[in-house]
């Protein structure tokens, strides 16, 4: 049997695959595979989509060794995860993987109001300069789950799709453990001593802006270590779907209503809402230039380009905190 977990993005997908590379000894010992090949030293299978995409530098050879591994395995389960195949073709996929079935294309939705904003602040983690609203005209698209699902029917099957949803009773999953029941095993009683961590965080739309204007700067650093340095020096650093009020929510789920209707009627089959009631809500609470906490995020984010200026290639360095400083005085303050 071979499972595809495609994502999507910023749906605990770098949360699941840590775990199952992490665990892929033992989770052979349960007779299922977490497949070596095509990760090429990496958590996901990443490279596989980017090879069929022409993205950094990889091409469809890629795919060879991964064929080689899937025909010579005799593991019952192989499992194969990236969040990239989500936009990748799925007939490329079915002609990369040669005669090998698909049994299952898993996959997890979550509502587009909070998908949207989330994908926007990871484009910005990697490096996107554009700004959200012009973002989010240009790639409203992505929000059309009805569109990709569909394509991955009409190449692996409607009975293989199998969609869950991100949130339930209100609150977001745990996606590894719901991934593991899928598979029909029960990670409480397998791993109970399990260690649970944010492994991809949406920055504040503060700190979001920090990361916008550096990104200008062609400075040649690695953006993605770059934002976890950041990002981790503070949990308050971190936020989700902080973007839009609930006017500009209600506005955008509406445009997506029919298509949600119709990709439930026809591929989803659980009792749970696919997508929780959007509810009204105040917005969020901003750290105004000036305000204590505004000025530690600056200083911690000048303070990450300092260490990065200095020590490009110790990235260590970059995560270190700064020296315990006494408050600073209101230069108005005159002895």
């Amino acid at each position: 049997m071979l499972i595809l977990h495609i994502g999507t993005h910023k749906t605990g997908t770098s949360a699941l695959q840590a775990f199952l590379a992490s665990q892929s000894q033992r989770l052979c010992g349960l007779s299922i595979r977490y497949v070596q090949a095509g990760r090429e030293g990496r958590k996901a299978h990443h490279p596989l989509g980017w090879g069929i995409r022409g993205r950094r530098g990889y091409k469809p050879d890629v795919w060879e060794p991964l064929r080689r591994e899937l025909k010579s395995d005799t593991t019952p389960v192989k499992l194969i995860s990236s969040e990239g195949l989500w936009f990748t073709d799925p007939a490329a996929v079915r002609e990369q993987l040669g005669d090998t079935p698909v049994d299952r294309v898993v996959l997890y939705l979550r509502r587009q109001d909070k998908y949207l904003q989330s994908l926007y602040k990871q484009t910005v983690a990697g490096g996107r300069e554009m700004a959200f609203d012009e973002w989010r005209e240009e790639f409203h698209f992505r929000g059309n789950y009805l569109s990709v699902v569909s394509k991955w029917a009409s190449v692996f099957g409607k009975d293989a799709i199998v969609i869950r949803p991100y949130e339930r009773s209100g609150r977001t999953i745990d996606v590894v453990e719901d991934f593991l029941g899928v598979l029909g095993i029960d990670i409480k009683q397998v791993f109970p001593k399990r260690r649970m961590g944010r492994n991809n965080p949406s920055p504040r739309r503060e700190l979001l802006e920090l990361f916008r204007a550096f990104n200008h700067l062609k400075t040649g650093v690695d953006k993605d270590k770059f934002f976890h340095a950041v990002i981790l020096r503070n949990d308050a650093y971190a936020r989700s779907a902080d973007l839009l009020d609930y006017e500009a929510c209600r506005e955008l789920l509406d445009s997506f209503a029919d298509s949600n209707r119709a990709l439930v009627r026809a591929f989803y089959s659980d009792s749970e809402p696919l997508f929780p009631e959007l509810k009204p809500f105040d917005p969020p609470e901003i750290w105004r230039p000036g305000s204590e906490p505004y000025t530690k995020m600056l200083v911690d984010m000048l303070h990450t380009v300092w260490c990065a200026a200095q020590a490009p290639n110790d990235i260590g360095s970059w995560k270190r905190a700064l020296p315990n400083r006494s408050k600073t005085r209101d230069p108005d303050d005159r002895e």
